[in-house]
């Protein structure tokens, strides 16, 4: 399905879970920067409204089983915008149903789903999380806060399809009577028509080399010292996210010629899309063309 670019805001949402301070719109974390909805503990299946990057309401609503209580700790360590997101969590004790999320009404479409399961008051514990028909399967999120969003320590993300307008993410395994959570959730389609801008006139792109690549060529970014870090993602020509990764300025970056599950792309034509994490700038579009 074609999305407008409207309708790609619409369906892009940010969610913190907690009750006490909320990240600002200038805010990224891992994703897409934009109003942030703030979601406690729910009665179970009970919808809550939300809105979009944008501060718009949508119809996308979502709801919970098996998250029972919100803990809160000042981790030391996370200031700011980080702190507000990752200092509070909503936790289930997996007795014996583990922790379901719902967001509901949604376009279908393939989507990024980020979850935080960083726990603010014990970086031993691990959350094992997951996204219902996503890529990849299952993973243990946790550790001490390494200084910026980082995958598999604060996040993990997936991939996927969705089929009746439904997601669905979970933390923890069904019987397992133990402590798991999530401190927030955000998703995005990743619909064709977010892929062919063009870049905007001046805008900063990355170093890639080589340019084609060949066979088990890594293939190399340099981010633009314009950008103090930047997200550095790629799309194939239907609009599907390949590969991702966070980079500072004047770092180089390294992509093995495999998507998210581990998988070698074949031949063609990829898209390198670059975000500004500390100023939410718009994206610019280099194409890399990958030979094997």
């Amino acid at each position: 399905m074609a999305l407008s670019a409207s309708s790609l805001s619409a369906q892009s949402i940010n969610v913190d879970f907690g009750a006490g301070s909320v990240p600002s719109d200038s805010y990224a974390a891992a994703g897409r920067a934009g109003r942030w909805n703030v979601i406690g503990v729910l009665p179970p299946y009970t919808r809550a409204s939300l809105v979009d990057v944008t501060g718009s309401p949508v119809a996308a609503k979502i709801y919970m089983y098996g998250g029972t209580q919100l803990l809160q700790f000042d981790n030391p360590s996370t200031l700011g915008d980080d702190g507000s997101l990752m200092d509070d969590m909503l936790i289930g004790q997996n007795d014996p149903v583990d922790e379901c999320l719902w967001i509901e009404d949604l376009v279908d479409d393939d989507y990024e789903v980020l979850i935080y399961a960083m726990t603010p008051d014990d970086p031993s514990r691990m959350c094992r999380v997951r996204v219902d028909d996503g890529t990849p399967g299952p993973v243990n999120v946790g550790g001490a806060w390494p200084g910026a969003q980082e995958i598999g320590v604060t996040y993990e993300r997936f991939v996927v399809h969705t089929s009746g307008g439904l997601i669905a993410f979970h933390s923890g395994l069904y019987g397992g009577y133990f402590q798991s959570g999530m401190n927030g959730v955000q998703i995005r389609p990743l619909s064709a028509t977010s892929v062919p801008n063009p870049p905007r006139a001046g805008a900063a792109t990355p170093r890639i080399s080589p340019k084609p690549s060949h066979g088990t060529d890594l293939v190399r970014f340099v981010l633009p010292s314009a950008f103090s870090r930047g997200r550095l993602e790629l799309f194939d020509i239907r609009g599907r996210l390949v590969w991702s990764q966070t980079l500072e300025s004047g770092h180089e970056g390294c992509w093995d010629g495999r998507d998210l599950g581990g998988r070698v792309v074949p031949s063609g034509v990829l898209f390198a899309h670059l975000s500004d994490l500390a100023s939410g700038l718009p994206w610019s579009t280099t194409r890399v063309v990958r030979l094997r």
